[in-house]
């Protein structure tokens, strides 16, 4: 039994990982989306959980090998149906996705396997209850399953194989484990087989003797996984584009180059980055450094492969620092780019800098230690919009205090927002407005350019707005350009849309400061993407935005008397609440990390197995505790330690706001211990809590197990939607509180 838990915790978190990876390279990867698939996850596991801890307990054992070979089969099968859901949908390649096709898609294509891991869970659990063993520790071997496959894959499988190679090698151990589960014999498996009358001991001796070839037969597969997983990986990306002149995974996403008699389009995560024989890049580069009189030293945070550094190189500049946070970009540019234009990461004057762009701007401005100190003249950013937590943290005011600290007295920073040439929905008002008072809580002179995408820059010395200057500086410069020329220079700075724009701006009410702490930016950003599809919701996107404690606090309140007055819910409602606080601890942790230390994989993916980890280190405390002889009966017992698990976890989600709230900069070995740390404390629960259960065959521990599931599933949505960007961190952490605190009065 030890190995099939542990194998199904293994297939699931790999089986996540994947899939999840492949949703946000199909579909817009916001956390929204994040949210949703996790809420299907999670949904479609509890009720798995539920019905498996329901059913009769008849042929549980070969129910677990049946189970264990349909979650290995249907792993590259979900894969499949994943990558070819936009050609199912008749959505044309970078195109968004509705929103309710995107919904019904992730929902449909996650059942299968989702049902399938929280009914075997439920099973395993009833059957290891009934060879002798405790829910508790069945929960423990399927956490040591899953730290297992979160640590292989985050370190090892996603750097050297294909998603698919991946999927077919998790199939294959799955097909081993199912054989050992079938063929080996459990007891329950054995009782059955004898209550049957099958066959007498010497056929059983016989056919267990024959059933040893299986598990070698199984290795000899193992062979084949990389040549036919690379070939189906292949297979299965065409499906989504039919001129694919390269496709790979990275750390960082999906990048996939179209090629289109001579034009490269380039698509990060399945949404369309940007075309090599576009005009954008002059629009982005040239404007701030003619605005500067004589830029010398110029800061380039991405772009540079759509034809930002090569436009840079046409002004003579001495020196060009470009930041790019992902290795293959670069490396795939320089092999599909003419020659001609992948020279330019090979000019002299060019620095390319693989890391994150907010960090290198922190160390330039000496805010890590023993970090050199720059000053640039014009720092350009050219990312895509706050869409998401890990963009948004280059749009925040403290982002912009950190700029200023690296801009030379009389620097031009610039960043750059998609916008509409006449109209401004409210939702389009209120994003770029944050954006640009934000800017003007840092800098004093601010423009705004008008058009397709708005152009905002800002400086501490007055910005040049004359078009005559600004033609002459690009004539004295011997700049060739097809688009940036003096009578388009003219146009936008003479239109009327030039000080329209800044006006509207300023008087767009009701918008908040984007702050590290308080990404509001992010909401704007997810509202103004959903009010593209259902527009009539714009009064609950309004509602929304001014969510409080309150919001949350109340329907804890009226949860504690349904707990009280219904006993026999008590129990699964504070589990459901652990399971709550557990999912927002993680993503308050990611999210912090994420602010302080950047987009660093390897060091999130620690995270997230510092996280497990916990889960693991606190279910082997949690039957520890069940071991040790207690004073007072069993069940007592459990409930006054889980008393105690509530308190504590009361207790950390209110020192964490604190050090979110006072420390600028926690030291990045802090974060693996405070997942390890909140992992261990939401994982001590479930032995805990199965322990006051009554000896039912394991019936109660599947519906306990459902509703954490529930609890983590509505945290994934709320946590990473609604409360971290409109309470902020240090208030999601006071929601942990309260949730923590109900338990406690639900108990």
């Amino acid at each position: 039994m030890r190995l099939t838990l542990a194998t199904l915790g293994f297939t699931m978190t790999i089986a996540q990982v994947m899939l999840m990876r492949e949703l946000v390279a199909v579909f817009y990867g916001n956390e929204l989306l994040f949210g949703l698939a996790l809420m299907a996850w999670l949904a479609w596991g509890a009720v798995g959980s539920v019905v498996g801890g329901r059913r009769a307990s008849r042929a549980l054992g070969s129910r677990i090998s049946l189970g264990l070979f349909a979650a290995g089969a249907l792993l590259p099968v979900e894969l499949a149906l994943v990558r070819s859901v936009r050609g199912l949908l008749g959505v044309t390649p970078g195109a968004l996705v509705e929103f309710a096709p995107m919904v019904g898609a992730i929902v449909l294509i996650l059942a299968p396997l989702c049902l399938t891991g929280g009914w075997l869970f439920s099973i395993g659990a009833r059957l290891w209850v009934e060879q002798g063993g405790t829910a508790g520790q069945a929960y423990l071997w399927e956490s040591v399953g899953a730290v297992a496959g979160g640590a292989l894959f985050s370190f090892v499988l996603i750097h050297w194989l294909d998603p698919f190679q991946t999927a077919l090698g998790v199939t294959v151990l799955n097909l081993f484990a199912a054989a050992n589960a079938s063929l080996q014999g459990f007891p329950g498996v054995l009782r059955h087989a004898q209550d049957a009358r099958r066959a007498d001991a010497d056929r059983r001796v016989e056919a267990w003797r024959a059933t040893r070839l299986w598990p070698a037969g199984l290795l000899l597969l193992l062979p084949l996984v990389l040549p036919l997983g690379g070939a189906l990986n292949s297979a299965t990306l065409r499906w989504q584009r039919g001129d694919l002149a390269f496709s790979a995974d990275s750390p960082y996403g999906r990048l996939s180059i179209e090629s289109h008699a001579g034009q490269l389009v380039f698509f990060e995560n399945g949404l369309l980055a940007f075309e090599t024989q576009g005009t954008l890049p002059e629009e982005v580069v040239h404007f701030p450094l003619l605005a500067h009189p004589s830029p010398q030293n110029v800061l380039l945070i991405g772009g540079g492969v759509a034809g930002d550094l090569r436009e840079i190189l046409k002004h003579p500049v001495t020196n060009v620092t470009y930041v790019e946070l992902d290795p293959l970009l670069i490396s795939a540019a320089k092999t599909v780019l003419p020659p001609a234009e992948a020279a330019v990461f090979d000019d002299p004057r060019v620095d390319v800098v693989l890391t994150d762009g907010r960090r290198y701007v922190q160390q330039s401005a000496g805010m890590a230690e023993n970090a050199p100190h720059h000053a640039f003249d014009v720092i350009i950013l050219d990312l895509p919009e706050p869409a998401t937590g890990a963009l948004n943290r280059f749009y925040t005011r403290e982002f912009f205090f950190e700029v200023q600290a690296v801009l030379n007295r009389d620097g031009i920073f610039e960043l750059m927002l998609p916008s509409a040439e006449n109209y401004w929905s409210p939702e389009l008002a209120r994003r770029n407005a944050s954006v640009y008072q934000s800017l003007r809580a840092v800098f004093s002179d601010i423009a705004v350019l008008p058009g397709e995408h708005n152009l905002f820059l800002a400086s501490d010395a007055p910005l040049e707005t004359s078009p005559a200057v600004l033609a002459q500086r690009l004539a004295d410069r011997h700049v060739q350009t097809r688009w940036v020329t003096p009578d388009y220079i003219k146009y936008v700075f003479t239109t009327d849309r030039f000080g329209e724009i800044r006006r509207q701006l300023e008087a767009t009410a009701g918008v908040r400061l984007n702050e590290d702490l308080r990404p509001i930016c992010y909401y704007y950003d997810l509202a103004l993407w959903l009010s593209r599809f259902y527009p009539g919701l714009r009064g609950v996107f309004e509602s929304a935005g001014w969510i409080n404690l309150w919001w949350v606090a109340v329907p804890l309140a009226l949860l504690v008397p349904l707990g009280r007055w219904r006993r026999g819910w008590a129990m699964p409602i504070a589990v459901a609440g652990i399971g709550l606080a557990q999912m927002l601890l993680e993503i308050v942790i990611i999210f912090a990390f994420q602010l302080q230390h950047g987009s660093l994989y390897a060091e999130v993916s620690l995270l997230v197995t510092a996280f497990m980890g916990g889960l693991a280190s606190g279910g082997a405390g949690g039957l520890w505790i069940l071991r040790t002889p207690p004073k007072v009966s069993g069940q007592v017992a459990a409930r006054l330690w889980l008393y105690g698990v509530q308190a504590a976890i009361a207790l950390f989600g209110g020192i964490l706001a604190v050090m979110l709230s006072r420390l600028t900069v926690l030291p990045q070995p802090a974060f693996p211990l405070l997942t390890l740390l909140a992992g261990s404390l939401t994982g001590i629960a479930f032995p805990l809590a199965a322990a006051t259960a009554p000896a039912d065959g394991g019936r109660t521990a599947g519906i306990l197990y459902g509703a954490d599931l529930m609890g983590g599933c509505l945290g994934a949505l709320v946590g990473t939607g609604l409360l971290v960007p409109l309470l902020g961190l240090p208030q999601t952490c006071a929601t942990i509180m309260l949730v923590a605190l109900a338990g406690l009065l639900v108990m």
